[in-house]
């Protein structure tokens, strides 16, 4: 059995969202028995480094040289759905198929989803959507930034979903967006979450120093609430005296130079290493859409996690810390656990209940979809 995966974004390195959801999505595949040759356009570069990993990680690595020569508004204030599309890409996957025959396509992103219009009908085609982006630059307008990346109107969208015979939300939220948006269609529509498997870390009590780490990607969103979170810890004293803070991720570029307790790591080589290395995970995103992954990644190590409303969509909460109302919440939650000790090992085993409540709805399932 062989699948083609196309994306985009590459799997390597998996230093932010989209990424590991795209190796993860992967190696489940790979582990149900499927030969999977994964296509990357490299629409944000290739490294030899990146060309070594993805290499050695797929079972069959292709690439084609990036040749858009603009990513122009076709539709006035809008992305037309094929504005990022390169059509060689759809010449080069009909030529793949013609030789290696495979049962599925997977395209990462509906701003993909042509060169599914290539393929016999005989195959499967998926859409993993990441994201809904139909008049996705209202979330940034509403909060007071520039839209960045792609959007489109819900019509466009629509019109690239239809190309596909299932579509994966990443987060129930969205899986009922598109199921209105494609009701009285035949593509069906499901919800993959995060799949990856536990690895929970030993509980520990609180030190005398507690470290609090937060690992992102430099998107605008996460740029926006790390400051918000960074503004509203230094207005605390007893917070900022008695905590030691490392931001680590890609995020890092976008940042100033950090004041103590503030310190950042810049990009790390090992996830494991760096939540190893922390007491609390915090995720203070205030807006954005899609699925949260680093909360469910922190989750996932079974770490004491506070964030808010927006960092848990999709993601049920089982303690109250993990969805709080905001940033300024956050800390106080902070300073609330350094009077009762005992509330971060409480927080620790709500996160591993939390993430393998979460894990039990996706994981049972996911074999069922490709058949």
């Amino acid at each position: 059995m062989r699948i083609l995966i196309v994306s985009p974004i590459a799997s390597h390195p998996q230093n932010q969202g989209n990424s590991v959801r795209i190796t993860t999505i992967g190696k489940q595949l790979q582990a149900l028995g499927y030969t999977v040759h994964f296509l990357y356009y490299p629409l944000e570069g290739l490294t030899d480094q990146q060309h070594k990993d993805m290499t050695s990680c797929w079972d069959y690595f292709h690439t084609i040289s990036c040749d858009l020569p603009n990513k122009e508004k076709t539709l006035g204030e809008y992305y037309c759905i094929d504005d990022w599309y390169d059509p060689r890409l759809g010449e080069f996957v009909r030529k793949l198929h013609e030789r290696w025959h495979f049962s599925i396509v997977l395209v990462n992103y509906v701003w993909f989803s042509a060169l599914l219009e290539i393929l016999p009908s005989d195959i499967k085609k998926v859409i993993d959507t990441h994201d809904v982006f139909g008049n996705r630059h209202l979330r940034f307008t509403e909060k007071g930034m520039r839209p960045e990346w792609f959007y489109t109107t819900p019509e466009e969208e629509k019109h690239g979903l239809q190309r596909a015979n299932l579509v994966i939300a990443i987060q129930n939220e969205e899986e009922f967006y598109f199921h209105s948006l494609l009701e009285g269609t035949n593509t069906k529509v499901i919800t993959i979450g995060f799949l990856a498997p536990p690895r929970f870390l030993p509980p520990r009590p609180l030190p005398r120093i507690p470290v609090v780490g937060y690992l992102g990607s430099g998107n605008p969103f996460n740029v926006n609430s790390i400051k918000d979170f960074i503004a509203s810890v230094k207005t605390n004293p007893i917070v900022s005296q008695s905590y030691r803070f490392v931001i680590a991720g890609t995020i890092c570029e976008k940042l100033d130079i950090l004041q103590e307790p503030f310190q950042s790591l810049g990009c790390i080589d090992d996830i494991e290493d760096f939540y190893a290395s922390v007491d609390i995970v915090v995720n203070p995103m205030v807006g954005g859409s899609g699925l949260k992954i680093k909360s469910l990644e922190a989750l996932s190590f079974g770490l004491p996690f506070i964030g808010t409303k927006d960092a848990m969509v999709g993601i049920p909460p089982k303690h109250y810390t993990h969805a709080l109302a905001g940033v300024k919440e956050m800390v106080l939650a902070l300073e609330l656990i350094l009077t009762e000790p005992g509330l971060l090992l409480e927080i620790g085993n709500n996160s591993r209940s939390c993430f393998n409540e979460y894990i039990s709805m996706y994981s049972s399932n996911f074999s069922l979809y490709w058949v």
